[in-house]
C-alpha cells in the first residue's frame, strides 16, 4: 500500500475538505487504472526501438522522462503497481515516484476529458460524467508537487527555505535536476501505517 498525504484506501468520501463538495473520485481506483494502463503502454513500447520508445515516453511522461529512460520508467511503473496492491505492507513514495504518478494520472485525465458521456461513465462510474478537478486531487493526496519547480529556482533556494516549504525529500534534488535515479531510489521503502492514529480515533 502506498503512503500519500491522505489515505487513498479509505472507502468513505472525505467529509472535512473541499473534496466533499465535489463528485467523489475513488483515489485508489484512479491510481490503479492509471498504473494498469501504463503496464499495457510499456508492453507496446517494448515492441519498438529504444530510441523511438524514449521519444514516446517524453510524450506520455513529460516530467518523469527528464530523469529516466524507458527502461527505468518501466521499472518505476512496476514497483508502484506492486506496492499499490500489496495488502499488508505500507510503502513510502519519493519525489521520483510522485513525479511518475503525476504524469500517469494526468494521462488518464486527458483521456477521460476527451471521452463521451458513456465512455466517461465506464471509466469512473462514481463521477457520473463530471469533470475531474486534478488540482484539488493533488492538494488532498500529494504532500507537494515540488518536483515541478523550475530547476534554477529550486537550486537557488537555501536549506532553510526548502525546509520551511516542506521540500525535505532527499530525492527531490535529483528529480528536479534530471539525475537518473539509483536502484535504491527506485525501490519503495517499507514503512509503518501512518494513518493508524486516524483509524483509532474514528
Amino acid at each position: 500500500m502506498l503512503i500519500f498525504k491522505n489515505n487513498i484506501y479509505q472507502t468513505a468520501q472525505p467529509s472535512t475538505s473541499e473534496l466533499s463538495r465535489q463528485p467523489y473520485l475513488n483515489p485508489y481506483n484512479f491510481l490503479f487504472q492509471a498504473l494498469v494502463a501504463d503496464r499495457d503502454l510499456f508492453v507496446g513500447l517494448s515492441q519498438i526501438t529504444s530510441e523511438k520508445g524514449n521519444e514516446q515516453c517524453r510524450l506520455f511522461f513529460p516530467h518523469a522522462s527528464r530523469f529516466a529512460t524507458l527502461s527505468i520508467l518501466n521499472l518505476i511503473s512496476k514497483r508502484l503497481l506492486e506496492g499499490l496492491v500489496q495488502p499488508d505492507k505500507w510503502y513510502q513514495v519519493n519525489a521520483y515516484h510522485l513525479c511518475y504518478i503525476y504524469d500517469s494520472l494526468y494521462g488518464i485525465i486527458e483521456e477521460y476529458s476527451y471521452e463521451g458521456p458513456d465512455q466517461r461513465e465506464n471509466m469512473f462510474p462514481e463521477l457520473q460524467g463530471a469533470s475531474i478537478d486534478f488540482n484539488l486531487f493533488l492538494d488532498h493526496y500529494f504532500f507537494n508537487t515540488a518536483f515541478l519547480i523550475d530547476q534554477d529556482r529550486f537550486n537557488n533556494m537555501d536549506a532553510a527555505e526548502k525546509k520551511k516549504l516542506g521540500f525535505v525529500d532527499p530525492c527531490l534534488f535529483g528529480a528536479i535536476n534530471k539525475l537518473i535515479p539509483s536502484e535504491e531510489e527506485i525501490i519503495l521503502k517499507e514503512a509503518g501505517n501512518p494513518y493508524l492514529d486516524e483509524e483509532i480515533h474514528t
